[in-house]
């Protein structure tokens, strides 16, 4: 019997990754980057305040590690959910 989280679960994540894999990915890896990105450049800021931010370098390499951080959040999280449905399937079809 599936508790009420797990339904909540399985009808979240089915609903999140409805069409084709890579719409998710893009639309999570855009997200991801604004977020990494906007907490990166105003944590750097707040660590570093005299700092000269050092123009467009800096503003790429931030960007830059943003990105990879968006890519490999979304991968895990895809990942992580996949496999949690899939041992809730799992445990479904072995109790019945």
């Amino acid at each position: 019997m599936l508790t009420t989280n797990e339904q909540k679960f399985i009808r979240d994540w089915e609903f999140q990754k409805e069409g084709p894999k890579w719409k998710y990915y893009l639309q999570y890896i855009i997200a991801w980057t604004s977020v990494i990105f906007l907490s990166l450049f105003f944590l750097i800021k707040l660590i570093i305040p005299d700092r000269n931010m050092g123009g467009w370098t800096s503003f790429l390499i931030i960007a830059f590690v943003a990105l990879a951080l968006a890519i490999l959040t979304t991968h895990l999280v895809y990942q992580t959910n996949e496999k949690k449905l899939q041992q809730i399937k799992q445990r479904e079809e072995h109790l019945n």
